[in-house]
């Protein structure tokens, strides 16, 4: 192995880390949307029961 396999191998090191931190970051917002939405939906039908009573 000589030098240029060595710094190949720490730039396929960085990106992999780099792409792995996005898809999570990715994964956590999703998530945080989801009770958002999951929120906005419990919301919008306690509004709607109120005004058909």
């Amino acid at each position: 192995m000589n030098l240029t396999d060595g710094k190949m191998i720490v730039v396929v090191m960085v990106l992999s880390i780099i792409l792995l931190g996005i898809a999570g970051f990715l994964f956590y917002l999703e998530r945080r949307l989801d009770k958002a939405e999951k929120q906005l939906r419990e919301m919008e039908q306690q509004r709607g029961s109120t005004k058909s009573s």
